[in-house]
């Protein structure tokens, strides 16, 4: 009798702690997600593969630019975001193609293709290592958005087991403009 006791006593003990065991193992997605460097604006993170620094943060109601020898000039009911980054790889050729604004409100955005072929596109470049390169992200957001934000920056989006970038943005520290004009250098 005392040893179907110390049986059934285990045997509980036992689905306690394999239910204790899951819910507090990390999901797939946390185990195989990026490796995330965090930063401010202003400074240089570095990851394993690639480092970066925001440089400069502007936004505007008006973009304009010069694409394939005219004028184009883009407005929006919220604000354009042009944020100016240094890049460098570290061991091996790598593009940045994946650039995501987190908001206040804690929603993503992601680079606005209504600006294709806007001069100095960081995510049209290949970053070679040794040579480090400057380029900007455009980014179309709501105006509540910009009070507290950052920036996450990868190889690709939903980056697996490699790194990613987070640069907080203070909003203080955004240039803001009527009408933004970006040079044939991404300035």
């Amino acid at each position: 009798m005392i040893r179907a006791v110390v049986y059934a006593a285990l045997v509980a003990l036992s689905v306690v702690a394999l239910i204790a065991l899951k819910e507090t193992a990390p999901s797939y997605a946390m185990l195989t997600g990026p490796i995330v460097t965090r930063g401010h604006a202003g400074e240089t993170v570095s990851g394993r593969a690639f480092s970066g620094k925001v440089s400069q943060v502007r936004k505007a109601k008006v973009l304009s630019y010069e694409s394939f020898g005219r004028k184009v000039e883009r407005s929006t009911s919220g604000v354009w975001l042009v944020v100016t980054v240094d890049a460098a790889a570290s061991t091996e050729t790598l593009p940045l193609q994946a650039a995501t604004i987190v908001g206040a409100s804690g929603r993503s955005y992601r680079q606005s293709t209504r600006v294709d072929g806007v001069p100095g596109a960081l995510s049209t470049k290949t970053i070679q290592p040794g040579l480090p390169t400057s380029g900007i992200f455009v980014f179309e957001l709501p105006e509540a958005e910009t009070s507290r934000m950052s920036l996450l920056l990868a190889r690709q989006y939903f980056p697996q087991l490699s790194d990613q970038l987070d640069f907080s943005i203070d909003a203080d520290k955004i240039v803001s403009q009527a009408v933004l004009e970006i040079g044939s250098d991404g300035r």
